[in-house]
């Protein structure tokens, strides 16, 4: 059996962060750079405001800092 475990898990970036590290970590986890995952975040917050809001705070209460 293997138990080998290939998910990548959701963390916020301690060290990429400009307000919590949601965005930079999310961007580490989708392969993507951290200013993508930033301007569809803000693009999307103007569109959609109280929506991500709430989850940008849910994820900065419930998400773990990555330890290094």
């Amino acid at each position: 059996m293997n138990t080998y475990n290939s998910q990548k898990r959701w963390y916020k970036d301690p060290l990429n962060k400009k307000i919590s590290g949601v965005c930079s970590g999310l961007a580490r986890r989708l392969d993507l750079p951290v200013w993508v995952t930033r301007l569809v975040t803000i693009l999307m917050l103007i569109q959609f405001p109280l929506v991500i809001g709430a989850g940008y705070l849910i994820a900065h209460c419930c998400l773990e800092s990555k330890v290094y």
